[in-house]
């Protein structure tokens, strides 16, 4: 139901409605994976995509030479 009609997650407690978008999006301090609303990562931890570092403690989830998502860092 992520990025749905804000109807479709109403009893959701997972998911939250934008008034933005008016779509349903994950809470704060979480971010969309493809199939869930995990918490966002920690400095350090091993990340796969852009958006999975605490962007409130200005953590991004860095890129190796590869093009590959490592862990999250300042």
């Amino acid at each position: 139901m992520y990025n749905q009609s804000c109807s479709a997650c109403q009893e959701n407690r997972y998911q939250t409605c934008s008034s933005t978008t008016n779509a349903c999006q994950c809470p704060g301090n979480s971010y969309w994976n493809g199939s869930m609303c995990p918490l966002t990562l920690f400095q350090n931890v091993a990340c796969h995509q852009i958006d999975a570092c605490r962007s409130d403690l200005n953590l991004s989830c860095i890129i190796n030479y590869y093009g590959e998502f490592t862990q999250c860092s300042i």
